[in-house]
C-alpha cells in the first residue's frame, strides 16, 4: 500500500455522541437505555411545540408536525399519532396540561417512512395500563 491509513484512538465508548441529529431517535434513545438497563426511560415533559413547516437539515420538510420537548434534554420527539395518542391516554387531551408530566419513552418495531416504509426500531411512549374502575349499576 503507498499510502496507509495512520493508527487512530480506538473509541470505547457511546457511538451514538457521534450522530449529527437535532432529534431524538431510535438509536439515541437506545444508547440512553443501554446506559441505564432498564428497557423503558422515564422523563419529564417541559412542553409541546407546533411547526406549521419543519425543516430538516436534509432538506426534507414536514407540514403541521409537533415537538415534544423534555426536561434536561435538547432534542425534542418529533410526534406521531401513536405517541400522541398514549399520552392522551395517560395525561389528558390539552397539550397545556402535559407539562411536568412523566412519561416513559421505549423502543418498539413500527413503520418508518424515513426508511421508505420498512419496519424498524421506533421511539414509542411507553402504553401505561390504567386499572378500570367499575361503576355500580343504578339499575340492579
Amino acid at each position: 500500500m503507498s499510502k496507509p491509513i495512520p493508527k487512530g484512538t480506538e473509541i470505547y465508548g457511546d457511538m451514538t455522541t457521534a450522530l449529527d441529529s437535532r432529534f431524538l431517535n431510535a438509536l439515541v434513545l437506545q444508547g440512553a437505555l443501554e446506559k441505564t438497563g432498564k428497557p423503558t426511560l422515564p422523563v419529564t415533559i417541559d412542553r409541546v411545540e407546533f411547526h406549521e413547516l419543519l425543516k430538516y437539515e436534509n432538506g426534507q420538510t414536514n407540514k403541521n408536525a409537533y415537538l415534544l420537548y423534555f426536561a434536561k434534554s435538547e432534542k425534542p420527539l418529533k410526534l406521531n399519532n401513536t405517541n400522541i395518542k398514549r399520552i392522551c391516554q395517560q395525561h389528558g387531551t390539552m397539550g397545556a396540561g402535559w407539562q411536568g408530566k412523566e412519561i416513559s419513552l421505549c423502543l418498539e418495531d413500527g413503520i418508518r417512512p424515513d426508511m421508505g416504509g420498512i419496519k424498524g426500531s421506533c421511539v414509542r411512549v411507553h402504553p401505561q395500563i390504567k386499572p378500570r374502575t367499575t361503576v355500580k349499576n343504578p339499575y340492579s
